[in-house]
């Protein structure tokens, strides 16, 4: 049985769903097809002058308010006690969620030789989806797969850059470490177009990896204990960014209807107007709670790419609120895009201005045999760029 090493996003202490789901998905569909899996898991032992250079490159790239937010979140956890019991909480759900479902596969390389040395232990490796490609993770020549020897099949599938250019002074860079992989599936157009101009390559576009696992098998995966459908209907809320017109919406929904708001808080970043929004506000939630809280709402209002691809898969009445400003050069608006050009979803589920289209027809069927041609194509591309 041929052994595929995979490096997918996984931080200890995130509590991003959707990168828990994506992660998941990935392993269980190449399991699927055949073959052993492994989690290839980077110790890094980062010099003082390697760290400097991770922040420096942060800055030059225009993500400097990354870093910043990582250490507010800090300050903010020591000045609220009941925030930072909140988020421990959070934390101690999604992580016993990967305890069962990454760890177990998980093999540890403990510094960069190491890391080098052990990519000679498998046919192929295989870089997952989410945001692994951004021009901040570019120096850690991990998510790139440079650290794998020129021996071994480099793949990417459903790798995302998170932004629509890269910095002038990273293209060449790019170039380079994409010119090493024998086949790349990327989550975006946009990714497609850096690869295509940056690269000898030509990058096909491809399901999220939550995408390749259908609506059935999802539920196969988040109802194994039972759990029933809620007693009333709810609004379900999953705002990563602090846009507050995407509350003021979800509120004007309310109103209209007379259903409660469910709302998961801090996802990304503490926001202090959260603390009067919504009616109930779980954090011992994990990826399948997640999931179960989509699938049983009744609307589901979310500036997340996650939140409104499972909304999709799930059949649900759905918002989907812009993170990022248009005109941002960092902004990743971008995954949204392209979700919705893909499986020809009406551009009228994107909010502007008026939270009454949500309740809009949608065309379930025209978007379902979409989805299933993605899919299709997809797996083909996964079971060819490992065979």
């Amino acid at each position: 049985m041929k052994k595929i090493g995979c490096v997918i996003a996984y931080r200890k202490g995130h509590t991003n769903y959707g990168t828990a789901l994506v992660g998941y998905a990935l392993l269980k569909k190449i399991q699927q097809l055949g073959y052993q899996v492994e989690v290839i898991n980077y110790v890094k032992r980062l010099s003082i002058i390697q760290k400097i250079a991770f922040v420096w490159n942060a800055v030059r790239c225009g993500e400097s308010k990354i870093i910043v937010a990582r250490l507010m979140s800090r300050r903010l956890q020591k000045k609220y006690p009941q925030y930072a019991a909140n988020i421990r909480t959070r934390i101690k759900a999604v992580e016993e969620y990967q305890s069962r479902k990454f760890l177990p596969l998980f093999k540890d390389y403990v510094g960069y030789e190491s890391l080098h040395e052990g990519s000679k232990n498998y046919d192929s490796v295989v870089v997952g989806s989410d945001q692994v490609w951004t021009p901040m993770s570019l120096p850690n020549k991990f998510f790139n797969l440079l650290f794998v020897d020129d021996t071994i099949r480099k793949v990417a599938y459903g790798s995302s850059f998170g932004v629509s250019s890269i910095p002038q002074f990273q293209q060449k860079a790019t170039g380079s470490y994409l010119d090493r992989f024998y086949k790349i599936g990327v989550r975006e157009q946009k990714g497609k177009e850096i690869v295509d101009s940056l690269s000898r390559q030509k990058a096909q576009v491809v399901a999220d990896p939550t995408m390749l696992l259908n609506a059935d098998e999802w539920r196969q995966e988040i109802f194994t204990e039972s759990e029933i459908s809620p007693s009333e209907p709810y609004i379900f809320c999953y705002f990563l960014g602090p846009n507050q017109n995407a509350r003021k919406a979800a509120n004007e929904l309310k109103a209209k209807t007379g259903y409660k708001i469910v709302a998961l808080l801090h996802m990304d970043e503490y926001v202090p107007e959260d603390e009067k929004f919504g009616d109930e506000t779980p954090y011992d939630v994990d990826p399948n709670g997640f999931l179960r809280l989509i699938h049983n709402a009744s609307y589901v209002c979310t500036d997340s790419f996650h939140c409104s691809a499972f909304s999709i898969q799930f059949h649900k009445q759905f918002m989907t609120f812009y993170r990022f400003a248009q005109e941002s050069s960092t902004g990743r608006n971008s995954r949204i895009d392209s979700l919705f050009n893909v499986l020809g979803v009406s551009r009228e589920r994107l909010y502007q201005g008026d939270v009454s289209k949500i309740d809009n027809a949608i065309d379930w069927n025209s978007i379902d045999n979409k989805l299933k041609k993605l899919r299709q194509e997809s797996i083909a591309f996964l079971k060819e760029s490992l065979s």
